[in-house]
């Protein structure tokens, strides 16, 4: 079930909430709780009812060794049975993520089609394992308690976060399902509402915008098509943006569905595309998973405790798992390299001695055109059309654009513009200067964080860049209140993006 359909809008949230309300007001938490537990399966098995059964097998499995695990705690039985729970949940993403891959690979190697063995991907397995696994080791290592079965699931599955993210914590979660059956408010159920359809705003009249310049693009590259110079940075500027508002969408839509049940979710996402650096994209840009990789990856390989070399050594690695925990190919594994030596690359830089500061407008500039250069390889079917694309960026197809390539962010208009001056590439220059736009966009407006700072939405995550107001708004103190203003400002946002919902399209990390 996709937030952004009428089904889950219209539908499945009210009666959600309205069970909830009627659970914790005439029967109690315990009860409550039930009721968001059953509602997120439902969410969950509505459009993947075999995936419904694995994902209930991995809760009972998992509850079942974090109990063994923690009668074992802080012993070495219970370390062995730590990395046998570990190793359990890392074979089980193997088998569905990564079978394809590594068979379709052998198979092209070997020249023997019949070992190519492709298996559906479960929705959220990526996101559902890596909570478990975090929660297994805690527990191993004295940190984590073992949860009754009903609020541990929920932990697992509420509806929120389980397709994409955040990857929320059981520290952070678990208790507020309680507190929260008690304590939520109807001025929690306007706040929240707010924040969804701002997300909601994002994703289906920003984001869904930029796919429209973006794909017609990458998808002739897979097809074979060279795109000029001007096809190239209008494509990977919009994916770069696509990318950008359809995750911060998904981000929002979390917090403001978490608040609406009085419970806040972490932090995920704090307008990277401001960042002066790599290292402060990466905190920015889906933070619950660089919190993920450095305290269960990157801290347990040695962090940067044995040396310059061995750190850098490591901070690769992290990424490059990262890239290829995204998703199973040549290309998510180039663009964890990318981001890993990028990242090796500014530590080193700061450590030399010929390290000198960089006005901030250029870092800037700098970050943001290598963050979009590597999103290249995220976007593209396969190296070879990741390959066309960086051919256009860097003027290597002799064009600056090529007439066949049919791609706009509004028809309408390049159809008005057309007719009024003919003979120009209107849908070239409307691409940029929707690029253009767009990333101004990112750069001055305030994100929910900054509108909403008064009620604290979100809890902050450890590590994460709190972002600098942004230069416009900011100094006007731009932020929500309750007001009949605000309230029909927000109904008429939410009614804009229900009339444009019959073009659904799925989140980019629901794939992942």
């Amino acid at each position: 079930m996709l937030f952004n359909s009428y089904v889950f809008i219209l539908l499945f949230l009210p009666l959600t909430y309205a069970l909830w309300t009627v659970a914790r007001r005439f029967a109690g938490v315990s009860w409550a709780i039930a009721a968001l537990l059953a509602a997120s399966l439902v969410f969950y098995g509505a459009s993947a009812r075999f995936e419904l059964l694995l994902l209930v097998a991995a809760i009972v499995l998992n509850h079942h060794l974090a109990g063994v695990i923690h009668r074992h705690r802080l012993t070495p039985p219970g370390r062995r049975w730590m990395r046998l729970a570990v190793a359990g949940n890392l074979l089980f993403l193997f088998v569905f993520k990564y079978t394809g891959f590594v068979t379709q690979t052998a198979a092209d190697m070997l020249g023997w089609p019949a070992m190519a063995i492709h298996i559906a991907l479960p929705i959220g397995i990526s996101f559902y394992t890596f909570q478990q696994i975090a929660y297994l080791v805690d527990v191993a290592r004295g940190e984590g308690e073992p949860w009754p079965l009903p609020r541990y699931a929920l932990f697992v599955v509420f509806f929120p976060h389980l397709i994409a993210g955040p990857i929320v914590h059981h520290r952070e979660l678990i208790p507020q399902f309680a507190s929260g059956a008690r304590t939520a408010r109807i001025g929690d159920l306007a706040l929240g509402l707010s924040i969804f359809t701002i997300g909601l705003a994002k994703k289906v009249l920003v984001a869904d915008s930029f796919a429209l310049i973006a794909s017609p693009v990458f998808n002739a590259a897979a097809q074979g098509a060279q795109p000029g110079l001007l096809d190239a940075w209008a494509a990977a500027v919009a994916y770069a943006l696509q990318i950008y508002f359809d995750f911060s969408a998904y981000s929002d839509m979390a917090i403001g569905l978490g608040r609406m049940f009085g419970i806040q979710m972490p932090i995920n996402f704090a307008s990277p595309y401001r960042s002066l650096s790599i290292i402060e994209f990466w905190r920015r840009w889906h933070i619950t998973l660089s919190r993920f990789l450095r305290d269960y990856l990157y801290i347990p390989l040695g962090g940067n405790r044995h040396g310059p070399a061995r750190r850098y050594l490591n901070v690769f690695t992290t990424m490059l798992l990262g890239g290829i925990w995204h998703g199973a190919g040549f290309t998510f594994i180039l663009w964890g390299a990318l981001h890993g030596g990028l990242i090796v690359a500014c530590q080193a830089w700061r450590a030399s001695r010929f390290h000198l500061p960089l006005p901030a407008a250029l870092a800037w500039l700098l970050t943001t055109a290598t963050v979009i250069l590597a999103w290249v390889p995220f976007r593209a079917a396969d190296i070879a059309t990741a390959g066309r694309i960086y051919a256009g960026l860097f003027g290597l197809a002799g064009e600056l654009h090529m007439p066949a390539l049919d791609y706009a962010p509004s028809a309408t208009l390049e159809m008005i513009l057309g007719a009024l001056r003919p003979g120009i590439a209107w849908n070239v220059w409307l691409s940029l200067g929707a690029g253009v736009a767009g990333l101004l966009a990112c750069l001055c407006l305030p994100n929910v964080q900054t509108l909403f700072r008064r009620y604290g939405v979100g809890l902050p995550t450890r590590g994460y860049a709190d972002g600098v107001e942004p230069p416009a708004l900011g100094r006007l103190g731009a932020a929500w209140r309750p007001h009949p203003v605000a309230a029909a400002a927000i109904g008429l946002l939410l009614a804009a993006c229900i009339l444009k919902l019959n073009d659904v399209s799925e989140f980019i990390y629901f794939r992942f």
